[in-house]
């Protein structure tokens, strides 16, 4: 997929982000001083030279992208009027934890080891949102996705003890396929300049092809 496809594909420009919110660029950036919003995950800079019966105008654009999903994020903060960085990461914390019991509820293996350090998986996961970091990873920068990539993640290395394994017995196979299933619905299917290095590439894909895994995109 073409980048600008891709990022009009999965993203806002700040521009538009701004326009579905009902606020300016000052107060996107207000909220990101307070660290309550995230830093956009792409910015795009660029020479585009415009041609009509006037001429040929050259000039210089800068744009910044952020995951859909921060159109959510940005109503609720607004809507609860939130200007406290503790008090965000208290809502990014409770829909994150809303989001692993549904996985329970699923019936998914999740590690017991997961929730031992909750807290502190929470406040690194918040640190990452709010560096952009999850827009290019995740299909669309959604707490919930987020939070199912990095519990799933910690079943998968655990399953496997981080694909040192040398082969999987069937009850494991059982237990890996949904994981990895919900795991790649979490993820980016990423630009074309970007797959080799992505954690689709370097981490499902390898998996895939470690253990002659079957999955269904």
């Amino acid at each position: 997929m073409h980048l600008l496809d891709y990022l009009e594909q999965f993203f806002y420009r700040e521009d538009q982000l701004c326009q579905h919110l009902g606020v300016d660029c000052e107060q996107l950036e207000h909220w990101q001083h307070l660290c309550i919003f995230p830093q956009a995950s792409y910015s795009l800079e660029n020479t585009i030279q415009c041609h009509s019966v006037q001429g040929i105008y050259d000039c210089q654009v800068f744009w910044l992208y952020y995951p859909i999903a921060m159109q959510d994020w940005g109503r609720q903060i607004a809507k609860a009027k939130i200007e406290s960085a503790s008090v965000a990461f208290n809502l990014f914390a409770q829909r994150a934890m809303q989001a692993l019991h549904s996985l329970q509820n699923e019936g998914l293996y999740l590690v017991d080891d997961y929730l031992e350090d909750i807290d502190e998986r929470l406040t690194h996961l918040w640190q990452q949102f709010l560096s952009g970091q999850f827009g290019t990873q995740t299909r669309q920068g959604q707490i919930e996705e987020i939070i199912h990539m990095d519990a799933l993640r910690y079943s998968i290395d655990t399953l496997t003890e981080g694909m040192t394994v040398t082969a999987l017995s069937a009850e494991q196979r059982q237990q890996l396929h949904p994981i990895m299933k919900q795991f790649s619905k979490a993820i980016i299917e990423p630009p074309g300049h970007e797959y080799k290095h992505s954690l689709r590439a370097k981490y499902l894909d390898a998996l895939v092809l470690k253990y002659d895994l079957s999955l269904k995109r």
